[in-house]
């Protein structure tokens, strides 16, 4: 990363360019204007945290005109501001004709002659493998061979041999593969609390640090506060469609929300929905206690 201020920069003259204000922006992109501002001076720690700062850059992109998966891919140190985006080719004219050729012409079958004879002798190659591999087995059969047989009437004995086989010892083989080992997911719990059922017990699991909190206004005002060791760290009156997003301190495991009205608010936790409030018929008080575990660093 270290690109943020290009990026921000190639953004502002973007919107600047389609003569778009920063308060347009907003109604378009649902995103704050604080965070539009920040995007636009490169100060991408001030936004939520990793997973806004890409749907950010890809909405912000969108509306713009520009491609926000190649900012994204810029962002992360995967493209660079140098590097063209793929175009068609465009066909060229003969000149003294009228006829427009494109700029690959049409192969004969003697272009296509090295492909086919490396194909043919691919094929000779399986069919040698495939050949000695039958061979083998053939030559080592599971089951003996009878070592005598009945020759003019006279029975002999028959006895069986008895082969060597290594394939119970090579089918207890396990090999260990340098196989990229996926982090979990994050996983959310929602259980009521036994004495009080609008007390909410929500288990967040696997989370990545810092958490965010995002809140959503739904069918009319509703205030929320956020309270960490007894302390409240963040209140705000929403309205319908008002949308805000606060992130908790760094490795915080405990929190609580405490709702004024539950069917007025939405809540998310790092982008995932907590379901709260659907049995409510009214809005009502709700108290929603947090215990978050992250994910081990490797």
């Amino acid at each position: 990363m270290g690109n943020e201020i290009l990026i921000g920069d190639k953004l502002r003259q973007a919107r600047l360019k389609k003569n778009i204000s920063l308060d347009e922006l907003q109604q378009k992109t649902k995103i704050q204007k604080r965070y539009l501002e920040a995007i636009e001076k490169g100060a991408f720690d001030l936004l939520p945290g990793e997973y806004y700062v890409r749907t950010f850059l890809r909405q912000y992109a969108e509306v713009v005109g520009e491609n926000g998966d190649h900012l994204v891919a810029i962002y992360e140190g995967e493209a660079m501001f140098g590097e063209p985006l793929p175009r068609r080719e465009q066909p060229i004219t003969v000149e003294g004709s009228r006829t427009t050729l494109h700029t690959k012409g049409t192969k004969s079958w003697i272009d296509y002659l090295p492909t086919v004879i490396i194909g043919l002798m691919g094929l000779g190659i399986i069919g040698i493998v495939v050949y000695s591999s039958m061979q083998a087995k053939n030559s080592n059969p599971i089951i003996g061979q009878i070592s005598s047989v009945e020759i003019l009437g006279q029975t002999s004995s028959t006895v069986i041999s008895e082969s060597t086989t290594d394939t119970s010892t090579s089918d207890r083989t396990t090999t260990t593969t340098n196989s990229t080992i996926e982090k979990p997911e994050m996983t959310l719990e929602t259980t009521k609390d036994a004495l009080d059922q609008n007390q909410i017990n929500v288990a967040v699991k696997d989370a990545t640090d810092p958490v965010a909190f995002t809140f959503t206004g739904l069918n009319d005002r509703c205030w929320i506060g956020v309270y960490v060791d007894g302390k409240e760290i963040f209140q705000y009156a929403f309205s319908k469609g008002e949308e805000e997003t606060y992130t908790l301190p760094a490795a915080t495991k405990e929190a609580q929300i405490v709702i004024g009205a539950s069917k007025n608010i939405g809540i998310a936790v790092n982008g995932q929905t907590i379901a709260f409030s659907e049995e409510d018929t009214l809005p009502i008080r709700k108290e929603l206690h947090f215990t978050i575990t992250y994910q081990a660093n490797e």
